[in-house]
């Protein structure tokens, strides 16, 4: 708003952005972002645009001056700068605010999914070792039993016979 009001009046006056630059101290650059509203104006700065550009009333309407406290133009510039540099930042902050909160809700949800995951994954793992073991332990009695049951066998007839053979 600020950035039109300066334009407007410098193209009324029939200024360049460079000889106004010239006139307030800044450069050309920096009457472009005023205009653009891309940064807010100085205290001083203002009161030299107010002057130069016979602005004072555009800049600050009656409505935002305190008429009981008597003001010098400088403090009236600070306070209205202050108070859009206030407005900004709360809106920045708010806006920061909400990418924290989204980021800790986002945080938080991976660590649960990663959670019950990792919970889900060990369960998984369990049952496989569960199962490798099982079919290890077949496995072993299947090959004992193999290797081992000729010779019980053997060994169990030869003790039959014997036992046999003492009695008669």
């Amino acid at each position: 708003m600020i950035g039109n009001i300066i334009k407007k009046a410098r193209k009324n006056q029939k200024l360049s952005q460079r000889e106004l630059a010239k006139l307030t101290g800044l450069t050309q650059a920096g009457i472009s972002k005023l205009e653009l509203g891309g940064c807010d104006p100085s205290a001083k700065t203002m009161i030299k645009l107010t002057e130069i550009l016979g602005l004072k009333d555009e800049l600050f309407p009656p409505e935002i001056i305190d008429d009981e406290i008597d003001m010098d133009l400088e403090k009236r510039v600070e306070r209205r700068v202050e108070t859009r540099l206030e407005a900004r930042l709360e809106a920045r902050l708010e806006s920061r605010l909400k990418e924290d909160i989204t980021q800790d809700l986002l945080n938080d949800l991976k660590t649960e999914v990663e959670n019950k995951l990792e919970n889900k994954l060990e369960i998984k793992l369990s049952e496989i070792k569960n199962d490798l073991l099982n079919n290890l332990r077949k496995e072993i009695k299947f090959e004992f039993n193999e290797r081992f049951d000729p010779i019980l066998q053997m060994l169990t007839r030869n003790l039959s016979c014997e036992t046999c053979n003492a009695k008669q």
